[in-house]
């Protein structure tokens, strides 16, 4: 293999490691963002709490009727148990068991309204629920394809660093700090491709006196437009 071959080849490895370690690079970025997932998680716990809260209400008026009941029940036995003979005092235990009554019909009102807001709240909360694990489980299944793919990139990186160090040892030292000093400025191509007496990169046409240089082997040959080291395939 000729020095510049083994320079286009050192150059498709180091792009398949850029490439490889792009892919890598998202696959944390996508690990790390679970935004979607945590908003989810808040709504599904503010739903929860909102139901929890519309159900002690539930049960605070359920407690308060009951105790409401039993207090009417025990002014009406008192009333008609023929105890109590003073007419005034009769007269307002009477009072008292109408003003139960209308009490436990106000209670009941307000009991059915609470009642159709906790049921609307439950169908919000299991809504909220359900969302929510489905995400996670959607979630779940994505971290784990994604640990396996980063898994997998990450030894086919490896094996390519393991070639790369073996590549860049048969490489003439002088030749590898050209190819070295351009990587940055060329965007990791300083190597380019003569076709039909063009470079493949810039696109410029070159003289013959490149193209002769090229084709006799003379070291290393750079495009007339844009520096590259130029390899005729």
């Amino acid at each position: 293999m000729s020095d510049v071959a083994a320079l286009y080849r050192l150059q498709e490895l180091e792009l398949e490691i850029i490439d490889r370690a792009k892919r890598i690079k998202a696959i944390n970025a996508q690990l790390e963002d679970d935004a979607d997932l945590q908003a989810s998680v808040a709504e599904n716990e503010a739903a929860q709490e909102a139901l929890a809260e519309a159900e002690t209400r539930v049960r605070d008026m359920e407690l308060e009727i009951a105790a409401n009941v039993d207090k009417r029940q025990a002014a009406e036995q008192r009333l008609y148990s023929g105890e109590v003979a003073n007419p005034k005092e009769l007269q307002d235990m009477q009072m008292e068991v109408e003003a139960l009554g209308r009490r436990k019909s106000a209670l009941d009102d307000e009991l059915q309204k609470i009642i159709s807001s906790r049921d609307d709240l439950q169908g919000k909360a299991d809504d909220a629920e359900s969302r929510c694990n489905e995400l996670r489980e959607q979630r779940e299944a994505e971290t784990k394809e994604l640990l396996s793919e980063k898994e997998s990139l990450t030894d086919v990186v490896n094996q390519l660093l393991a070639k790369r160090k073996t590549s860049v040892s048969a490489i003439p030292e002088g030749d590898f700090k050209a190819y070295n000093s351009m990587r940055t400025a060329k965007s990791n191509r300083p190597v380019a491709v003569l076709r039909e007496k063009a470079c493949t990169i810039c696109g410029i046409e070159q003289n013959n006196i490149v193209i002769t240089a090229i084709i006799r082997g003379e070291g290393l040959v750079n495009c007339q437009n844009c520096g590259r080291i130029l390899i005729r395939l």
